[in-house]
């Protein structure tokens, strides 16, 4: 039995489009042409792949199966291209690299410049930003090399991935002098208002369990995924903001703060996740390398 890719390819898009409809305009062809494709699969494969519920489609399991693979082999006919666009371009290493919205970009360029400083002009990076669980997603099917985020992978039997501690720092408060915080730190905080990331982050988590330790009732004057616009709402003195000390001295000069304490017990991490296997990409050993991680997956 032959695999036909142009079939495997229809019901990937019509999967990823979450419709017949949104699959053909994706494919350019007719909706009779997506639906034909994907009953030959079925046919090929003598299984069903999707069920009708309603007006809308969802895939069975052996659907799910099946396009956990053709994820993998899209993901890796992916790969092929970049890799044979950077020897075009004499860009012989591309690395694609997943980042997790709730990181703070000062933070992803300190963990990614080593690579850059490594690799030179051999190096083109991709970068994708996205929420962590899709990221997650396209890693186990090759569509990126690694991803960066605030928290480990959560590990299951069979999982695939595996998590690093690429780098961590201590956390510093930043307030712009028009707040006129008084008295000695962490003290001056309570009370305050405070940009605060998501509730849902690992870093907020932190921050709460320090602030009650230390007897600290801040005014959340708003919750902000976007670490930018965290930034930014802090420079015009809207708010208390935390920051890695790591970044301080780049954070305060931008945006005209200044550091008012450092919590040296609430760490900022981040995670490097991989697959579970040798970094075979050239970027990944490369970061690797820069930061000390394992070069082999453990046992």
């Amino acid at each position: 039995m032959y695999l036909n890719y142009h079939h495997l390819r229809c019901f990937a898009a019509v999967v990823e489009e979450e419709g017949i409809v949104p699959a053909s305009k994706r494919l350019g062809v007719s909706h009779p042409t997506v639906s034909e494709q994907i009953h030959k699969l079925e046919d090929q494969l003598q299984l069903s792949l999707f069920e009708r519920r309603g007006r809308r489609l969802h895939l069975t399991d052996d659907g799910r199966m099946i396009y956990g693979y053709a994820a993998q082999i899209f993901g890796v006919g992916s790969a092929l291209l970049d890799a044979a666009e950077g020897r075009r371009t004499g860009r012989t290493v591309v690395g694609r690299i997943g980042i997790d919205s709730v990181l703070a970009k000062l933070v992803v360029r300190q963990t990614l410049s080593p690579i850059m400083d490594a690799l030179g002009a051999a190096l083109q990076l991709r970068c994708i930003e996205n929420e962590r669980e899709n990221l997650f997603d396209q890693l186990r099917a090759r569509q990126l090399d690694i991803v960066l985020t605030d928290s480990p992978a959560y590990q299951s039997t069979g999982e695939s991935l595996q998590s690093h501690i690429a780098t961590k720092s201590s956390v510093a408060f930043f307030a712009h002098r028009s707040l006129r915080l008084k008295g000695r730190f962490p003290t001056l905080l309570d009370g305050a208002p405070f940009l605060l990331p998501m509730p849902t982050t690992r870093l907020r988590r932190e921050l709460e369990g320090w602030m009650m330790s230390a007897g600290i009732h801040p005014h959340i004057a708003a919750e902000i995924e976007d670490s930018g616009l965290i930034k930014a709402f802090g420079q015009e003195g809207r708010g208390v903001f935390v920051m890695p000390s790591s970044v301080s001295d780049e954070v305060a000069r931008q945006y005209d703060v200044e550091v008012v304490g450092v919590a040296e017990d609430v760490e900022v991490r981040v995670y490097a996740i991989t697959r579970r296997e040798p970094p075979a990409n050239a970027a990944v050993a490369a970061l690797f390398k820069a930061h000390g991680l394992p070069s082999e997956s453990p046992a």
